[in-house]
């Protein structure tokens, strides 16, 4: 599963728990999933940053390496 998949069902999860929060009876019931939706989201939205945070992290180890030998 690459980035963009993995974005896609974070968003795609926090839209269904949205839609359960508007369909709970309970007021609990609804906090918990509107909370849950906007944190799936915001993973959403932070997935290519980390990705790339990553990325960063793993070059400067392997020329950290390769200035080792």
């Amino acid at each position: 599963m690459d980035d963009e998949e993995l974005a896609d069902l974070h968003r795609f999860l926090a839209e269904y728990h949205r839609r359960l929060a508007r369909e709970a009876v309970l007021d609990v019931v609804q906090q918990y999933h509107s909370d849950l939706a906007q944190r799936l989201a915001d993973e959403a939205a932070l997935i290519p940053r980390r990705t790339a945070i990553a990325q960063r992290l793993r070059e400067g180890e392997q020329q950290k390496r390769n200035e080792m030998e």
